[in-house]
């Protein structure tokens, strides 16, 4: 098996079977046509991206990688080097982000004791998205400010 593929299933793993560009909505679809037998399919297939291009030294693991389609693997390289930088550190976040939401504190009621103790409920869950909607907003601020400087 080659690395590109061992660390596409670990991705599908962990992060799931979804391109991270149609997961963070940030390439409108609408409108595209598929042609021929089996090009839909095709072009959904997902394939392993570097983050840090292999050129550069970047290998083929969970760290450095993110889940994209056939297509929007090819329409991510032609984009401008800076809109790839700013989607890659997107792709980056939502790892973390997934990662997070991975992390789950039980707490054991039945905890016998010499002291009192008191109980604090917190709703990380909403912390999360409110935080996620934040970055959201500024990375969908970075990429319209350098779309609108071009």
């Amino acid at each position: 098996m080659s690395s590109n593929k061992a660390a596409k299933q670990a991705l599908i793993k962990r992060y799931g079977n979804k391109c991270f560009i149609e997961r963070l909505h940030l390439r409108d679809t609408t409108g595209l046509k598929y042609t021929g037998c089996g090009q839909l399919k095709r072009m959904k297939q997902l394939t392993y991206h570097h983050i840090l291009e292999k050129s550069k030294g970047g290998r083929a693991t969970i760290e450095n990688g993110a889940l994209l389609s056939e297509e929007n693997h090819e329409w991510f390289h032609r984009q401008p080097k800076e809109s790839q930088r700013v989607m890659n550190n997107m792709f980056q976040e939502l790892k973390r982000q997934i990662d997070r939401q991975e992390c789950r504190v039980e707490y054991v009621e039945d905890i016998k004791c010499p002291f009192e103790a008191h109980f604090m409920e917190i709703d990380i869950r909403e912390r999360i998205r409110e935080d996620e909607r934040k970055q959201e907003k500024r990375d969908m601020q970075r990429l319209k400010k350098f779309y609108e400087d071009r």
